[in-house]
């Protein structure tokens, strides 16, 4: 046995603790027992290279040297997996459901460049979950009783004075007017001031006042007027839902009914209003109290904002006595509607006369009727407008105006006259085109009036009938300035006159805002005629500042 060969046994004796002997048998042994190990080994490892799966990822957002991509948690990405990017590899470092984040130069990438993430699956750190909440029972006795401020605080009293008075609101409204013909010139000057205030903030306590200053230069009944008429002055209270009162000069007693010193009461259910009123009338001329005239009644009204026709309707009965003898006894009706471009309006008047009336009325007369329809739309208008009237026939003002005020004079013997009723009507028609800087108007009225009477056989008479037409155009240069010029050619045909007359009129006028609340209009007019040459001047202003 060489020394080789003996070294080998030793060697093998002290690896295995037994004698191992040498050839080419257990060289082959060997050889298969390394074999074997290194196929373990690959087996162990290929399972997790095989698992590590590439994702597409896209960049979204860049900033500074911060790349977002998507997907993120939900595709397997988590915090450590690398990404390759445009050659470039990159480790991410925060991640959410949808995002995920990494650290690279952001000149090497850019938005919607795609790349590739190496996902291992289940190598996201399992889910912990939070640990259960503790019951309520554990914080029993953790907070102390509160203690509310208002028990420790010693109020005192302060007084708060008296309420103090809300909002008013004012407009002054004033106009002159002059006028001259070949026999006489006339003028007169108003200046009016309504205003209307809280009386107590928060409540529904107010006050109204109108009050006009005015001047007359002639007339026949210029000595009557009086330079100051009050022609409102009232306290109301309650809000337009609940029930209202109102006290003093109230300028309207119903939509349509006048002055009156007194009261109105109304109770509101709905788009229904009831409402009553009573008290005296002043006089018609001085605005003075009257205590021969009083007037009373009841109203009705429906109004209805939301509808498709927004329709307010009103019917009012009213009476009046005078010097303690029934005298007026009316139902008033006035209606409106609007729809779109569409608007109507209408009003009519009843008036039921005693038997031995001295103005030859039937027991139940229309007065009073008329009807307007309107449309509008782009700048574009049309209008209709019906009117019928009969004089205004009371005892109150048979015994202030003269007779022939109020109806016909009939002869009916030699030195006798009675009365026949009057009435007269006219229609009118009208349209325009117009845009913000400019409008031309047009339109066209017929007019009549009759005196009816009965004798030995029923006729009628006429005593004057009008026939005219008027066209105008307005022009505004700037927002704050309104030009209009006009001509109205009319027909009037008298019955006592020899023959039809043709009057000619022009009109001027000018409105020019001098501010948010000041505005001013002045109107020109001038007539000419055969018997007839008249010049008329009207201005008048306006002044609304804000509350």
């Amino acid at each position: 046995m060489t020394h080789a060969k003996a070294g080998a046994i030793r060697a093998s004796i002290t690896a295995s603790g037994t004698a191992s002997p040498t050839g080419s048998g257990a060289a082959s042994r060997a050889l298969s027992g390394a074999w074997l190990g290194l196929i373990c080994a690959l087996a162990i490892a290929w399972p997790a290279a095989a698992a590590a799966d590439p994702v597409t990822v896209r960049v979204i957002d860049i900033a500074g040297g911060a790349v977002y991509l998507s997907p993120g948690r939900a595709a397997g990405i988590i915090p450590g997996t690398r990404v390759r990017l445009r050659g470039a590899e990159a480790t991410v470092v925060e991640v959410t459901e949808k995002t995920a984040m990494v650290r690279l130069a952001g000149d090497r990438v850019a938005i919607g460049d795609s790349g590739t993430a190496d996902v291992t699956p289940g190598a996201a750190p399992a889910a912990r979950p939070l640990p259960r909440p503790r019951p309520p029972e554990a914080f029993v006795g953790q907070w102390s009783d509160p203690v509310l401020p208002a028990s420790q605080q010693q109020v005192v009293p302060a007084p708060l004075g008296a309420a103090a008075a809300g909002r008013a609101r004012i407009a002054v409204i004033g106009h002159g007017y002059g006028a001259i013909d070949r026999a006489h010139r006339e003028g007169d000057a108003e200046t009016r001031v309504i205003a209307s205030f809280d009386v107590v903030a928060g409540r529904p306590f107010a006050a109204d006042l109108d009050v006009a200053g005015r001047w007359f230069s002639s007339g026949f009944d210029r000595r009557t007027h009086t330079p100051l008429v009050v022609r409102a002055a009232q306290l109301r209270y309650g809000s337009a839902d609940d029930p209202r009162l109102a006290v003093g000069r109230l300028r309207f007693a119903a939509t349509s009914v006048g002055m009156l010193d007194g009261g109105r009461a109304s109770a509101r259910i709905g788009a229904l209003e009831v409402a009553a009123f009573g008290g005296l009338v002043p006089d018609p001329l001085s605005g003075k109290p009257d205590t021969a005239v009083s007037r009373f009644g009841t109203e009705l009204s429906y109004d209805a904002p939301d509808a498709a026709w927004q329709p307010r309707i009103s019917v009012a009965a009213h009476g009046s006595t005078w010097n303690g003898r029934l005298d007026e006894r009316r139902l008033s009706i006035a209606a409106s509607g609007d729809r779109d471009a569409l608007r109507l309006d209408g009003w009519a008047e009843i008036e039921a006369f005693a038997a031995d009336n001295p103005w030859g009325a039937r027991g139940v007369e229309l007065t009073g009727a008329g009807a307007t329809a309107q449309w509008r739309r782009h700048g574009a208008h049309a209008g209709l407008d019906v009117t019928f009237l009969r004089p205004e026939r009371s005892l109150r003002l048979a015994a202030a105006l003269p007779p022939e005020w109020l109806c016909t004079l009939v002869p009916a013997a030699p030195s006798t006259e009675t009365c026949a009723s009057t009435w007269w009507g006219a229609a009118t028609a009208s349209a325009g085109l117009g845009n913000a800087r400019w409008a031309v108007d047009g339109g066209a009225t017929l007019g009549d009036s009759h005196g009816e009477y009965r004798a030995l056989s029923a006729g009628q008479a006429s005593f004057a009938s009008w026939t005219a037409a008027e066209i105008d155009a307005a022009y505004a240069p700037s927002r704050t300035v309104d030009l209009a010029l006009g001509y109205r050619p009319e027909l009037l045909d008298h019955v006592a006159g020899t023959g039809p007359e043709l009057l000619h009129t022009v009109l001027a006028d000018a409105r020019l805002a001098l501010s948010a609340a000041l505005d001013l209009a002045v109107s020109a007019s001038g007539t000419t005629g055969r018997d007839r040459d008249t010049l008329a001047l009207l201005i008048t202003f306006a002044w609304r500042p804000s509350p």
